[in-house]
C-alpha cells in the first residue's frame, strides 16, 4: 500500500524522459547529448535534497507513529526550509553558469548550446521540486503514499499530451517543452501542498488523545 504508489511514481519519472528523448531524436545528437547532460546535472544537483528526503520519512514518521502531531509538522517546515535554502544556491548556479556546469562532460558548442538552455529554463522549478520531494517524504511518513502519485501523474499528463501536440507543429523548439515542464511543476507543487495540508488535517488529530 505505501511501496508500490512510489514505485510507480518512479516509472512514471522513467515514462517522461522516454517521451523527451523521442521528441528530441529529430533534433540530432547533439540536441540529445545536451538533454542527456543537464539532467544528469540536476540529478547530481538534487543529492543533498534526496538525502534530505530519505531522512525526512523516518524523522517524521517516528513522531507520526508516536502521535506528536506538532513534531510531525515542525518536521516537514525544517526540511521545507533547507530544501528551498540548498535549491536556491544550486539553482543560482544553473541559471548564470549552465555552460561551465555542462561543459564539464562536453566541449560540442551544440551539446553545450542545449544543456545550457536546459538548465537556464529549468533551474526556475528547483525550489519547487525541492519542496514536491519533501511533500512525498511527508506521505510515506504518514502511511499514505497516494496523493504523492497522483500529483506526479498529473504533471506528467500536463507536460506529456501538449508536447506530443507541440512536437509536431512546424517551427517546434525544445525550449517549448522546457516551459512546459516548468509549468507541469508549479502545478505540481500547488497540488501536493493542498494534499499535505488535507493529509495534515486528516491524520493529525490526535494532540488531545496523546495529551490525555
Amino acid at each position: 500500500a505505501i511501496g508500490l504508489p512510489a514505485g510507480f511514481e518512479f516509472a512514471i519519472t522513467a515514462v517522461y524522459l522516454v517521451l523527451v528523448y523521442s521528441i528530441t531524436k529529430p533534433f540530432g545528437a547533439a540536441a540529445q547529448a545536451g538533454f542527456g547532460i543537464g539532467m544528469r546535472v540536476v540529478q547530481a544537483g538534487f543529492m543533498p535534497v534526496v538525502a534530505l528526503g530519505f531522512s525526512v520519512a523516518p524523522v517524521a514518521g517516528q513522531n507520526f507513529g508516536a502521535r506528536l502531531a506538532q513534531r510531525v509538522k515542525d518536521t516537514f517546515k525544517d526540511a521545507a526550509l533547507m530544501a528551498v535554502g540548498l535549491m536556491v544556491m544550486f539553482g543560482i548556479a544553473c541559471h548564470f553558469a549552465p555552460a561551465a556546469l555542462v561543459s564539464v562532460f562536453s566541449k560540442d558548442p551544440a551539446v553545450i548550446a542545449v544543456g545550457s538552455e536546459y538548465l537556464r529554463i529549468i533551474s526556475w522549478n528547483f525550489v519547487a521540486s525541492g519542496l514536491i520531494f519533501v511533500a512525498s517524504s511527508m506521505f510515506q511518513a504518514m502511511g499514505n503514499t497516494i496523493p504523492s502519485l497522483i500529483t506526479s501523474a498529473a504533471r506528467i499528463v500536463l507536460v506529456a499530451i501538449p508536447a506530443v501536440i507541440l512536437s509536431r507543429l512546424p517551427g517546434f523548439q525544445l525550449r517549448w517543452i522546457w516551459y512546459l515542464s516548468m509549468g507541469a511543476v508549479l502545478v505540481q507543487l500547488a497540488l501536493s501542498m493542498g494534499l499535505l495540508r488535507r493529509e495534515f488535517a486528516r491524520r493529525l488529530r490526535f494532540d488531545a488523545a496523546a495529551a490525555a
